[in-house]
């Protein structure tokens, strides 16, 4: 009960838990028997369907396309056919330039835009932060710039500044101005 709560959810559940009489006690190894039984994975029936859901990337032919007629991609990818040695972080595969194994995008693509509603917006994006977002992008793309273009749109997303709370400190009682004579 010492311990400072520091977020939200700490505090609704401190409330709930001012409601009842108990006490914390440490019970180590073997004794913590419960404990073990609480962590452990449930036995599920032999009909039960377990699903796990990821963007699928459906829109590659569509990006193929555009990028063909892209000038810095084709520059790009020239200087890579003609240079491998100096791109050694670039590679070319199925009409795609990767970057560290991640498609890269020019800096002007419309699928910039799209990458971002798809990994924030979507009911799969779950309208995380900055910092999941990017990472969530990173795995599979990449572009110069990804980190302000993640910035803005999470700022500019609607639904995050209705939904979100502020994590900046509580300013404080307001203190009148003095009254003109």
């Amino acid at each position: 009960m010492t311990q400072v709560v520091q977020t939200p959810e700490q505090q609704t559940y401190l409330a709930k838990l001012l409601g009842y009489d108990y006490t914390i006690q440490f019970h180590s190894g073997k004794a913590n028997v419960v404990a073990d039984g609480l962590s452990c994975i449930p036995e599920l029936p032999p009909n039960t369907l377990l699903s796990f859901s990821v963007p699928c990337l459906t829109f590659l032919e569509e990006l193929k396309q555009h990028l063909a007629s892209n000038h810095a991609f084709n520059a790009l990818g020239q200087a890579i056919s003609a240079m491998p040695t100096e791109h050694q972080d670039y590679s070319l595969a199925n009409n795609l330039i990767m970057h560290h194994g991640r498609i890269w995008l020019p800096l002007a693509s419309p699928f910039t835009q799209t990458m971002l509603k798809e990994y924030h917006s979507s009911p799969i994006g779950g309208h995380f932060g900055i910092s999941k977002t990017l990472a969530r992008i990173r795995e599979n793309f990449t572009w110069p710039g990804i980190r302000n273009d993640a910035e803005k749109f999470v700022a500019s997303c609607v639904d995050c500044q209705h939904a979100k709370y502020e994590t900046k400190r509580v300013v404080g009682l307001l203190c009148p101005l003095p009254v003109p004579f």
